[in-house]
């Protein structure tokens, strides 16, 4: 089994609906979303110089577009989204999502959970 190569999307910043309470969902947050994607065919784009060969970093623009319109209590239900979003790129072959975002929480500045997701 060859290495995997990672494509990554740091200090993305992803307006969403996010919280346990009501109020904490009234108003879209900024999260902070770092995406690594684990491929095996990177050598091919770099030999070729094919954008059809790698992942387009538009994929930030779909990961934020994935988001848009709904709600959800937990930060770690946005991640399992964000990489089932991930995994749809046919060169994917695992994700790992970090997801950050400021807590309603008096004298907690950051909160988060990273997810590690693989091909079926």
């Amino acid at each position: 089994m060859s290495a995997l190569d990672v494509i990554f999307l740091e200090g993305l910043e992803v307006p969403c609906r996010v919280g346990c309470t009501a109020e904490e969902r009234r108003v879209p947050q900024s999260l902070r979303v770092e995406v690594r994607l684990f491929c095996r065919t990177i050598q091919q784009a770099a030999l070729t110089d094919s954008l059809q060969e790698t992942v387009d970093y538009r994929l930030g623009l779909d990961l934020i577009q994935c988001l848009q319109g709904k709600e959800f209590l937990l930060i770690e239900r946005v991640a399992e989204v964000l990489a089932t979003e991930s995994l749809k790129i046919p060169i994917v072959e695992q994700v790992e999502i970090t997801v950050r975002k400021r807590p309603p929480v008096q004298g907690m500045e950051i909160v988060g959970v990273q997810i590690t997701r693989s091909r079926a």
